[in-house]
């Protein structure tokens, strides 16, 4: 090989390995956030092939579809009228703001964490307003979409949705 078709090779390598570093796919069951030495610079949430300068700038891939949130235990409530009550939650939820969900809890086990505690808190808070026979009745429907609604409330500020 002369010298010329070495050269040629090595340019056309380097175009292909730039070209590669320039393009990412977004999934249709994905978002991303576009980040530049630390900083976020864009969100994407269209799937597709997407662009972002090479070397420089580096994807972070989120999940568009909804996520269960299953604690490990069921927490233990003192209700208004000094009852225990041991209950079992779960959450479902969808990451609706990428750039807040990453500079908030930057992850989704970080995010599962904060959702744990805020789950636990709201259902303390509301089941501490009642009796056992008020959680009993029909208004148990009213009682769950209070918690629902406070927990929404706090989860908002990370950039989820409760379901």
């Amino acid at each position: 090989m002369s010298r010329l078709n070495i050269i040629l090779l090595i340019i056309i390598a380097a175009i292909a390995a730039t070209a590669s570093s320039a393009l990412f796919i977004v999934n249709e069951t994905q978002q991303a956030l576009v980040i530049q030495f630390g900083e976020p610079k864009r969100t994407v949430d269209q799937p597709g092939l997407k662009f972002k300068l090479p070397f420089i700038q580096d994807v972070i891939f989120f999940e568009k579809r909804v996520l269960s949130f299953i604690p490990d235990e069921g927490e233990e409530a003192i209700l208004k009228d000094q009852k225990r009550l041991k209950v079992d939650t779960y959450a479902r939820f969808k990451i609706v703001d990428p750039l807040r969900f990453y500079q908030s809890v930057r992850n989704e086990i970080e995010a599962r964490k904060q959702l744990d505690t805020i789950v636990d808190s709201a259902l303390r808070e509301e089941l501490g307003l009642r009796g056992l026979k008020e959680i009993l009745s029909e208004q148990r429907n009213s009682i769950t979409k209070n918690i629902r609604d406070q927990v929404n409330i706090k989860a908002r500020t990370l950039g989820m949705e409760i379901i």
